[in-house]
């Protein structure tokens, strides 16, 4: 009785506070590490994100680097019900970028023949400023809504000419919100995959999951760096510790994020 009773409260309070959801679903996933690293057998660091719900989503897409997280590339991803979006971050250039051949919308276009990271953010601090700072990082994936009306119709995939395709992907908002995108549900989850060819090395992470992260829309036009993970609302997080429920109250506090 008391481990049921206990059970409950956690239920509860996950409902109204950000928690890490240890079935990997959530509003917001945090992809802990990618790499391009090596000079004569190099990585590609392949990664997936999965719509598990009926209903469309417009989602932020942040690669940062590792030295001290700065952003390298942003763009809005919208995804249709159940749908799935893969890439992959490979050498390119002097640093890294991103390559795919995904129909899923996204804003702006991913060009066909991909899409380098930028080091124009890394001139803010003094770990320098090359592009080699590109090559290893992170990468969030954090939900603004769920879309509906004509945005849904516009972003879902369609059979069967062209395969595939959703057929409004060059009429979406780029800066303005749009009037059919309410609260999000969650339901996202991941994975990425560190892969040398050459080397013959495979190694697969898990993502961690944020569920209850937002109780509000968080739009945010493609090209800013917003949301980030200090947009959390409301300010309020649920840790299960072996038979304890911690929640805490952050929003007093100038420690917004951990």
């Amino acid at each position: 009785a008391a481990l049921a009773g206990l059970g409950a409260l956690g239920a509860t309070g996950a409902a109204q506070a950000v928690n890490v959801n240890p079935d990997g679903l959530g509003q917001a996933l945090v992809y802990p590490y990618y790499t391009t690293q090596g000079t004569n057998a190099p990585y590609n660091s392949l990664l997936s994100v999965v719509n598990s719900t009926n209903s469309g989503k417009v989602v932020k897409v942040r690669f940062l680097e590792g030295k001290d997280s700065k952003e390298v590339l942003d763009f809005n991803l919208w995804l249709s019900p159940r749908d799935v979006w893969t890439t992959a971050i490979i050498p390119m250039g002097a640093g890294a970028g991103i390559i795919t051949s995904d129909l899923s919308c996204t804003t702006p276009v991913i060009p066909a023949a991909g899409q380098p990271f930028s080091n124009v953010l890394l001139t803010l601090d003094a770990a320098g400023a090359t592009l080699d700072r590109t090559k290893e990082g992170y990468v969030e994936i954090i939900e603004m809504g769920n879309v509906t009306g004509g945005t849904l119709a516009a972003i879902t995939h369609v059979q069967p000419s062209p395969p595939g395709k959703p057929p409004g992907c060059a009429g979406l908002p780029p800066s303005i919100q749009p009037t059919d995108l309410v609260a999000g549900n969650g339901g996202l989850f991941g994975g990425i995959s560190l892969i040398n060819p050459i080397g013959g090395g495979d190694v697969t992470e898990d993502v961690v999951a944020l569920a209850s992260f937002s109780a509000l829309t968080l739009w945010a036009p493609a090209g800013t760096i917003s949301p980030d993970l200090s947009n959390v609302n409301p300010k309020l997080s649920v840790v299960f510790n072996n038979t304890e429920v911690d929640t805490t109250d952050w929003s007093a506090s100038s420690n917004t994020v951990d």
